[in-house]
C-alpha cells in the first residue's frame, strides 16, 4: 500500500512536469545551425550568432564534464529574443531533450553564455540520471540536506522567478557546475581589486550548504551517474576556530593558489547597522596548512577600541579553479 500510495504521490508531481514543457522541438527555420561530432544540434535564430559563434559556443561547451547523457541531447538553440521572463537566459525541456538561451541579439559571444549553458545542461543531466529529484523524499534531496519548510516543490505549477534559487531543479543544475562544469584559472591581481570575488563561479543559493564538501552526496552522484567529480576542485568553507585582541584564524582546506577576503563591519549594539567596514587579504601558497590566519594589526587601533561588537564573513575564490562561496556571517564582541 506505501509503495502504491508513492507511484500515485510522483505521478502528481510528474504530471504537471510533463504538461509544462513544450513538444515543439527545435525549430525549422533559422539563420545558422552546426551539427557537432556527437550530432548535438546548435541552431542559430539570431542573426548575431552565425555557424562560426555556434562552433565556438560548443567548443567552450564540451569542456564540461559529461557521460552517456550527453548524446541525449537533441539541440541547443539561440532565440534572438527574451523569454517571457526577461531575467531569464536559458531554459531547458525535458520532452525534447533542448536546451534555448534567450537575449541573442544582446548576448552576441560565447563566453556571455558559458556558466548559463552549463546551468541549463545540469537539468539535462539531473533528469537523466536522477528523475526524482525535483520531489521531497528522493535520495539526492535527503543527502543535500534541503528542508521542505525552506524549498520551493511547486516550480510545475506554481513557478516565480523570485524564488529561482529556491527550487530543487534549480538547486540540482548549480550543483552541477560546481562539480562537473569547465573551470578556469584567475590572475592574482583580480584579488586585491576585489573583481576575482565579484565574477567567480558560485552557486545561486548561498543559504545552503556547500556543496564542495558534501562527500557523501558526491559518492551519490558519482555512483549513480559513472562520473567522477575532479578532487582538486573540492574546497571546504572556513570554519573560525580562535578569536584574539590581535588574529582571526579559519581552519581550511589545505591547497595553495585560494584567496579569502575577511570582511569585518564595526558596530556599537549587537544588532545595529555597521558604522565601519574594513576588508583584509590572504592568497594561500604551497607552505599555508589547514589554518588561515588574518592579522587584524592591520586595522587601525582606535577602531577596536570605539566599538563593541564587529560581524565578520570570508569571501573565498579558488583562482585555480573560479570556484567560490561566502560563509554565513558570525558577530562577535570586541575583546
Amino acid at each position: 500500500m506505501l509503495k502504491l500510495r508513492q507511484f500515485f504521490i510522483i505521478l502528481l508531481f510528474t504530471f504537471p512536469f510533463l504538461a509544462s514543457f513544450s513538444s515543439n522541438g527545435l525549430p525549422v527555420n533559422f539563420y545558422a545551425s552546426y551539427t557537432t561530432p556527437e550530432g548535438i544540434r546548435f541552431i542559430s535564430c539570431s542573426e548575431e550568432w552565425d555557424k562560426a559563434k555556434l562552433v565556438e559556443l560548443y567548443k567552450e561547451f564540451v569542456e564540461n564534464k559529461h557521460g552517456d547523457e550527453f548524446s541525449l541531447l537533441n539541440g541547443i538553440v539561440i532565440d534572438g529574443g527574451a523569454h517571457s521572463s526577461s531575467l531569464t537566459k536559458g531554459s531547458y525541456s525535458a520532452l525534447t531533450n533542448t536546451i534555448t538561451l534567450y537575449q541573442g541579439d544582446k548576448y552576441t559571444e560565447p563566453a556571455d553564455y558559458t556558466e548559463t549553458l552549463t546551468h541549463e545542461y545540469g537539468h539535462h543531466f539531473a533528469y537523466h540520471y536522477f528523475p526524482s529529484h525535483h520531489l521531497p523524499f528522493s535520495k539526492w534531496s535527503e543527502l543535500r540536506g534541503l528542508a521542505l519548510e525552506a524549498t520551493r516543490w511547486d516550480a510545475f505549477w506554481n513557478y516565480n522567478e523570485s524564488d529561482h534559487a529556491l527550487y530543487p531543479q534549480e538547486i540540482f543544475a548549480d550543483d552541477y557546475v560546481l562539480l562537473f562544469g569547465a573551470t578556469k584559472e584567475m590572475d592574482m591581481k583580480n584579488v586585491f581589486t576585489n573583481e576575482a570575488f565579484y565574477v567567480r563561479t558560485e552557486h545561486e543559493n548561498q543559504q545552503l550548504s556547500n556543496v564542495l564538501e558534501n562527500n557523501e552526496l558526491i559518492e551519490f552522484i558519482e555512483r549513480e551517474s559513472g562520473l567522477k567529480v575532479e578532487r582538486s576542485r573540492l574546497l571546504q568553507l572556513p570554519v573560525l576556530t580562535e578569536y584574539n585582541v590581535a588574529n582571526l584564524f579559519f581552519e581550511i582546506t589545505k591547497k595553495a593558489n585560494v584567496a579569502y577576503r575577511l570582511n569585518l563591519s564595526f558596530h556599537h549594539e549587537e544588532n545595529e547597522p555597521a558604522k565601519e567596514d574594513w576588508e583584509l587579504y590572504n592568497v594561500t601558497t604551497e607552505n599555508t596548512g589547514n589554518v588561515l590566519q588574518f592579522s587584524l594589526a592591520e586595522i587601525d587601533k582606535d577602531v577596536f577600541a570605539k566599538y563593541e561588537y564587529m560581524t565578520i564573513s570570508v569571501d573565498t575564490v579558488d583562482l585555480s579553479t573560479s570556484l567560490g562561496f561566502k560563509s554565513e556571517e558570525i558577530k562577535l564582541r570586541i575583546q
